[in-house]
């Protein structure tokens, strides 16, 4: 198989098999700026950092070439929340880490028993970032990690979901009702 581009184990590319191809990437770095009345010498404008990096794209997937529409759709929304590496050519693309943040199905064809014929995926992803304040770090930091230009830190950091998120052990004492009649 021929692989255009792959994401957290996902790939597209076209085989005997299947045809799974990008229709196109879009990718978008913006600087955060903010605007000042001050007219005492400084500068109307404030550069403070690049805002976060986003990526989006397109498929189109078929049963005629060999896709599962609806499988592959539901596995998607199952990645919504977890971060990866985009490759786009076989090298990274974009930040050192995308987060899936959507993922719609849309264009679909279904026949007369509800099966899901053809449709079009579209994948939003978002820089991902450690903590909100680490726009404020810089290269070097105590974390260990490296820093981009922006301070936004490019280290892996443990993937989470809400299945894998609960209480602590202290909650969950806390939360255990005290029967007085069993002592």
């Amino acid at each position: 198989m021929s692989v255009m581009a792959s994401w957290n184990g996902k790939t597209w590319g076209v085989s005997p098999e299947r045809i799974a191809a990008l229709n196109g990437v879009s990718a978008s770095v913006e600087l955060d700026t903010e605007n000042s009345d001050d007219k005492a010498g400084s500068p109307a404008t404030k550069t403070k950092a690049l805002k976060l990096q986003s990526m989006s794209f397109d498929f189109d997937l078929g049963v005629a070439v060999g896709c599962d529409v609806r499988g592959e759709y539901e596995s998607w929304t199952a990645l919504v929340g977890q971060y990866a590496p985009f490759y786009l050519g076989g090298t990274r693309f974009g930040p050192a880490n995308l987060q899936l943040t959507g993922v719609s199905l849309g264009d679909t064809t279904v026949d007369n028993f509800g099966r899901i014929l053809k449709g079009k995926i579209t994948i939003n992803l978002t820089e991902y970032a450690e903590e909100a304040s680490s726009k404020k770090a810089t290269a070097g930091s105590s974390n260990g990690g490296s820093s981009s230009p922006a301070g936004v830190s490019t280290g892996v950091g443990p993937r989470l979901s809400a299945i894998t998120v609960g209480a602590s052990s202290s909650d969950k004492a806390a939360k255990k009702p005290n029967n007085t009649q069993l002592t």
